[in-house]
């Protein structure tokens, strides 16, 4: 789990959306009581919960009508544990779910798409728990996402992303080196004038913070060592278009082994293109990082 931006579960604060659709239903008022932990976490790293196209929410697992149960949240149907005891009078607000929403980071300065799983009402304030739709979770009080009518989302048509999640007999350090070799590192160098990052040897103290502000383009990421994981997440917005690249490895050192998930797209026009592509790069990531 990461904080703010790509660093754990962390507090994020986006912006208020801009309304919802005539059948969204009306949120409780917020309350003035001591603060409760349920709203505004921020987890894009945890792949527990794997991208999804919006254009294929039936198969989104969600619970609508009542709180979760403990394997309802542990097979990632739901996302918010809410103690009963604590909160007596905690409740699931009555909605029609899963629902496509947007939600703005102060961070990034960009919204992304993500799919409302869970709704719920503690302390009259109204939650809800998301996954993005690009893999990860968080969640916000419900004033501060923008919920999608289904016109809208039919407009949008397919939203695919590719996602791969495998197993490496290297460590990190092998696997970064790997990685240094291929174009896409030595294009995001250059890219991003951070060429000697991106081609020099992994240590767990380095990071890199990323920026970019063209015309027509603008990007925004952060590749670091958080919480013993590294981690990579960059933010694109092409022509008004939203794009993002995820890169988690997660070492094993007791088997020496890593798990490597990398994520990226939508690709709305040549899925079947770039899923090829990106197959290929993790294979010659695994193939060279397990010769070392």
């Amino acid at each position: 789990m990461l904080l703010i931006l790509v660093t754990a579960c962390g507090q994020e604060t986006p912006k208020e959306g801009s309304g919802t659709p005539t059948e969204a239903p009306a949120p409780v008022a917020s309350n003035t009581n001591e603060p409760h932990q349920y709203g505004g976490w921020y987890c894009p790293d945890n792949f527990g919960f794997v991208p999804v196209d919006i254009a294929k929410l039936d198969a989104v697992p969600a619970i609508a009508d009542r709180l979760p149960t403990e394997e309802e949240l542990h097979d990632n149907k739901s996302l918010i544990k809410v103690d009963t005891e604590e909160y007596p009078d905690a409740k699931a607000l009555a909605m029609d779910l899963p629902r496509v929403a947007r939600i703005h980071s102060d961070h990034t300065g960009m919204s992304e798409l993500v799919i409302v799983i869970q709704a719920i009402v503690v302390q009259e304030d109204t939650v809800v728990g998301y996954r993005f739709a690009n893999g990860g979770n968080g969640s916000a009080w419900f004033r501060d996402v923008t919920f999608l009518s289904d016109k809208e989302v039919a407009a949008m048509g397919p939203q695919p992303y590719f996602f791969s999640k495998s197993v490496l007999k290297a460590g990190t350090a092998d696997i970064w080196r790997a990685l240094c070799r291929t174009e896409h590192f030595k294009q995001l160098g250059e890219q991003f004038d951070q060429q000697a990052f991106f081609s020099s040897a992994w240590d767990p103290k380095a990071e890199a913070h990323l920026d970019l502000d063209a015309k027509g383009e603008k990007a925004t990421g952060y590749v670091g060592m958080v919480f013993g994981n590294y981690y990579m997440h960059i933010h694109y917005e092409l022509d008004g278009v939203y794009y993002s690249e995820k890169m988690l490895l997660s070492e094993n050192a007791e088997d020496k082994t890593t798990e490597l998930s990398f994520a990226s797209g939508p690709y709305p026009k040549d899925f079947g293109t770039q899923q090829a592509k990106w197959d290929r790069w993790v294979a010659a990531v695994k193939k060279a990082s397990e010769a070392e």
